[in-house]
């Protein structure tokens, strides 16, 4: 069956394939990230500006990297004590982070799989200027703590005042009701009755 194509096809088909491993060897160095990135990073590492701070080369994400930021003195420093106790753990016993992390989901996206989900929706930073949850919660870590308390700070004060009455606690998760978009609705917030909620 090769012997019917014609003389020329097989030196085309060598040359675009030259052609195209040449460009991608030459876009790989120069544009990593919008060559190869699945997506963008979220807002916790925006100050990673190197592949290769956390990636291996053929293995990708390896856990020493990670711990190259994120050591146990770290955690000890930055967080609670159960968080802290935990990740110690799981750093002595050399657990992969990727067990419970991920990356490469968009700069509003959490990076901890399937631990906490956010109620709120993403829009909740964007409206707030909040970077984390721990911003608006008081994290309790551990088995069975399954809800976050509130915080007593300003920020919180000013979601719970600005809404008059709309934004109570209970109703927070509810923000995409009456927001979209990362604008207010306020027409639709009337009609809807939400701050009767």
């Amino acid at each position: 069956m090769l012997g019917c194509i014609r003389s020329w096809v097989a030196p085309l088909i060598w040359g675009l394939t030259a052609l195209m491993i040449g460009v991608v060897m030459w876009f790989s160095p120069h544009y990593t990230e919008a060559l190869w990135a699945p997506g963008h990073l979220s807002r916790a590492h925006t100050d990673v500006t190197s592949c290769r701070s956390c990636h291996e080369p053929f293995q990708g994400p390896v856990s020493p990297k990670c711990l190259s930021c994120h050591s146990s003195q770290k955690f000890i420093a930055r967080s609670g004590p159960d968080v802290a106790r935990f990740h110690a753990a799981i750093i002595q016993q050399a657990q992969p982070c990727l067990t419970c992390h991920v990356e490469h989901r968009g700069v509003l996206a959490g990076i901890t799989i399937g631990v906490l989900e956010n109620p709120h929706g993403e829009f909740i930073f964007r409206a707030t200027g909040a970077t984390s949850c721990s911003d608006c919660h008081v994290m309790e870590p551990g088995e069975g703590n399954k809800r976050m308390s509130l915080r007593s700070n300003a920020r919180v004060s000013h979601i719970i005042e600005e809404g008059d009455g709309a934004h109570r606690i209970g109703h927070f998760a509810k923000c995409l009701n009456c927001h979209r978009g990362g604008q207010l609705d306020v027409e639709d917030q009337h009609d809807e009755g939400h701050g009767d909620d």
